[in-house]
């Protein structure tokens, strides 16, 4: 196998976003006294959905999607806010939030003591993402941790992936994969910088080809080991 350096995407691919994510949006549902229902939650979701969309496609800045997401979200219920003050709110209780995927323990335990180089590729909250990083206690697991934020762009943008490569000084394309659960983003992202990747469909979702075109695809991080051809390890030391 060719592939020597892994970078991983954090949301939903090593951390549980969305866990985190539904925890955090209570809060602010029973701040506003909203009925906490699948469909208020969804109402959210497909907002939240439409502005990263967006902000991946560069209409609009992280500033803008910040500000904008509670206050359009409370606005379908007749309610008028400071989205920036309650995005504030909203990203405090994300921070708490270290609850980890499904075996990703495990995946980095194995690849780290095989020599693999792992590293972190999000388009999240740099702030956040190290909180939530070091609450889980994984952060010594990467060489590097890569965040929209600090990159000032976001996947899929190709040059989120050349900050990658000339921080690293490694140019070597044929040796990295990606490691992600979007496809419009962390997958996308991987054909635009010319590198190959692997979709982690754990929700078992129909491919959009027309989206991205993933190298590889697995529904549990384990079968990333088969692609590697390693056994698992229980231990949980590196």
């Amino acid at each position: 196998m060719r592939y020597k350096k892994i970078i991983f995407d954090l949301d939903n691919t090593i951390l549980d976003f969305s866990d985190t994510e539904e925890k955090s949006l209570k809060r602010v549902i029973e701040t506003y006294d909203l009925p906490y229902t699948k469909e208020t939650v969804q109402t959210y979701k497909d907002i939240n959905h439409e502005l990263w969309r967006k902000l991946e496609q560069g209409i609009i800045t992280r500033e803008e999607l910040f500000s904008s997401r509670f206050a359009l979200f409370l606005e379908t219920f007749g309610i008028q806010v400071d989205g920036k003050k309650v995005d504030t709110f909203f990203s405090e209780h994300l921070g708490e939030g270290y609850e980890m995927m499904e075996h990703a323990h495990e995946l980095m335990t194995v690849l780290k003591h095989n020599g693999y180089k792992l590293y972190a590729g999000s388009n999240g909250v740099a702030k956040i993402q190290w909180q939530r990083m070091k609450g889980a206690g994984i952060q010594h697991f990467f060489e590097e941790v890569f965040i929209s934020e600090d990159i000032g762009v976001e996947k899929p943008d190709p040059h989120f992936f050349t900050h990658i490569f000339e921080t690293l000084n490694d140019h070597n394309k044929d040796e990295f994969l990606m490691v992600g659960d979007s496809l419009t983003s962390d997958i996308k992202g991987a054909n635009n910088a010319g590198i190959d990747s692997v979709w982690y469909n754990y929700a078992e979702l129909s491919a959009n080809t027309e989206l991205a075109q993933s190298t590889y695809t697995i529904t549990s991080l384990l079968e990333l080991l088969h692609l590697f051809n390693l056994k698992q390890r229980v231990t949980r030391s590196v």
